[in-house]
């Protein structure tokens, strides 16, 4: 496998929840910043036709060429991730016809479709695309887990033997990322996602389960405030009481932070196996400023010292740095008229290695 740098950048969404072309500005103003990775989020409802996954809208998967022609032409590399697969999301609201850890249907369609991706790119240079296989896997063992990233393995060096493939760690219990054991490929790696603790991270983010109804000003280093006024309106057996009970007496801090991620930057000693955090942010729309930007320092400066790459969760919206609904977080105005938050931005250059 070609040497490959480290990469920093961002996630970019017009693939994601919406199916729109991806915009030559994003990766104008990344390269020019200094960043080299995007990773593309994508919902595969977005080039199949007629709910059928094997029925391929072709004008859909040349907006994604498109994208791949603009991060060659701007230096930048793409990470193609599905985050919507056959058969399984993150995302509790929207359903699937079929389950992709159980079911011999969702794991062929998947199948099918890295296939797919393995053959339209096939023999780009991993220095410009690689693939990210499902997000944020959860809700299934690391035996079934293990299995289906080997055979997605399989299915993808079929087509493109020389393709770096990143597989997400299995989602706990506890919200951990657990690596896949033993699987010692070259061109495997493997990514986790940083939003710990999610009182900082997704302070009144409606999709975040108790954290939803967090309305709190947690002043980062510290312990979550006031969590016994929520605990309290809960039943003793209720999930939500025990998911803010086990954050009780528990400070957060950088060296919190660090022992969060050690497990990781040990995987990466004892294997050789490259690592790289796919997503990382914070929801703007309560967070008190001092907070993100002390989280943020505390963050980046572990994996800049451990030589992890990241994504910021997102380039444009609330996670990011343009157009993020915090006015007061915007400092000037781009040629377009996007608001930027310079301040952000900069801890972000700061912990790029060049």
């Amino acid at each position: 496998m070609e040497s490959l740098p480290i990469w920093y950048g961002f996630n970019l969404l017009e693939k994601f929840y919406r199916n729109d072309p991806f915009l030559e500005v994003d990766f104008k103003r990344a390269a020019k910043w200094g960043f080299n990775f995007f990773r593309l989020p994508m919902d595969y409802h977005c080039w199949i036709l007629d709910e059928d996954p094997y029925k391929i809208n072709e004008k859909v998967l040349a907006e994604i060429d498109d994208a791949v022609a603009l991060a060659r032409k701007y230096g930048i590399h793409l990470n193609m991730c599905f985050h919507r697969a056959p058969g399984f999301t993150v995302n509790q609201s929207v359903k699937e016809p079929f389950n992709l850890w159980k079911d011999e249907e969702a794991q062929a369609a998947c199948e099918f479709h890295w296939r797919l991706f393995a053959k339209r790119y096939k023999g780009l240079p991993n220095k410009l695309v690689s693939f990210n296989l499902v997000n944020e896997p959860y809700g299934t063992t690391m035996t079934v887990y293990k299995k289906f990233v080997e055979r997605m393995l399989e299915a993808i060096w079929n087509e493109d033997k020389n393709r770096l493939v990143i597989a997400d760690g299995l989602i706990s219990s506890d919200g951990h990322y657990e690596p896949v054991p033993n699987v010692d490929k070259p061109l495997f790696g493997q990514s986790f996602h940083i939003y710990e603790p999610p009182w900082i991270t997704h302070i009144m983010a409606s999709w975040a389960g108790v954290w939803g109804t967090y309305d709190e000003q947690p002043m980062y280093p510290c312990e979550a405030p006031n969590l016994d006024k929520y605990i309290q309106k809960l039943p003793p057996d209720s999930p939500k009481r025990r998911e803010f009970q086990r954050w009780k007496g528990v400070y957060v801090d950088k060296k919190w932070l660090e022992n969060w991620m050690k497990p990781w930057f040990e995987f990466r000693k004892e294997t050789g196996s490259l690592i790289h955090v796919g997503e990382v942010g914070t929801f703007a729309y309560k967070i008190p400023r001092q907070t993100q930007l002390n989280w943020f320092k505390d963050v980046l400066s572990i994996l800049k010292e451990n030589k992890v790459g990241w994504a910021l969760w997102n380039f444009r919206g609330p996670f990011g740095i343009i157009n993020t609904g915090r006015e007061e977080f915007h400092s000037e105005t781009l040629p377009n008229g996007d608001r930027l938050d310079r301040q952000m931005l900069e801890i972000l250059r700061k912990n790029v290695i060049i």
